[in-house]
């Protein structure tokens, strides 16, 4: 009698060019994520190394011996004061500087020609890396971030002031209309155009700041009495 191994192997070989066709697509998604998981893992080495060293020469510099066996420091300990005392850092940051230190120890232990193959391309990719965050955060995110809060934040005024203002004059229409896609639509363009405005109008109008909110209240008012006036029609229509 064939044991259950033998009897899963000859379902699947019985299995044919199906058999074949799923355990292709398996090796294939096992692949991808394999490639993820490996470029995950570099890109973060790479980061945590740029991070920890300066430059090339603080990898395979001759400087390595005195960062490994730093020369000890005398201190007068009378003469210490005592309110630096108290600004000794929380054990956590010590915690954390203590792992940093260690791992910056484990990787000079290392060979010079492994440093040299394997370490300061990694720090290479991790300072640009490190690099290109900061200027996206100081060029592009951060502005771009602060247009997208003030967009957001627009449109959930508007949708808040539409939706309490339809609920209390039509009481019986279900909020799934109300909050119809087609008005949701609506209100979003709407707020994001207001967003726009608010970044490209004052480079054409310098006054456009001191206008703006009463620009931006006319606009939510036209916008949601014409959607007030839509529902009006279809409660007038279907009571």
């Amino acid at each position: 009698m064939k044991t259950m191994k033998e009897r899963m192997r000859d379902f699947h070989d019985e299995g044919g060019e199906l058999h074949k066709e799923v355990d292709e697509r398996i090796r294939k998604v096992n692949r991808k994520k394999l490639k993820k998981t490996a470029v995950a893992l570099t890109m973060t080495a790479a980061v945590l190394v740029g991070s920890m060293f300066s430059g090339p020469e603080d990898i395979t510099g001759s400087n390595m011996q005195q960062i490994l066996e730093p020369e000890p420091i005398v201190m007068d300990i009378d003469s210490f004061d005592a309110e630096v005392q108290d600004e000794e850092p929380a054990p956590e940051e010590a915690k954390k500087n203590g792992i940093k230190a260690r791992l910056r120890a484990a990787i000079l232990s290392m060979p010079k020609w492994l440093r040299i193959v394997v370490v300061v391309p990694l720090w290479a990719l991790g300072y640009a890396l490190l690099l290109l965050g900061s200027f996206l955060y100081s060029t592009v995110l951060s502005p771009f971030a602060g247009v997208i809060l003030s967009a957001l934040i627009g449109i959930a005024a508007m949708v808040a002031l539409f939706a309490v203002t339809a609920k209390m004059l039509f009481p019986d229409m279900p909020w799934k209309k109300i909050l119809s896609k087609k008005n949701l639509a609506v209100l979003i363009v709407t707020g994001a155009l207001l967003a726009a405005a608010d970044v490209i109008v004052p480079r054409y109008y310098s006054g456009y700041p001191y206008v703006a909110a009463a620009v931006k209240l006319a606009a939510v008012l036209v916008v949601v009495n014409i959607l007030l006036a839509r529902l009006k029609t279809f409660a007038e229509k279907f009571a």
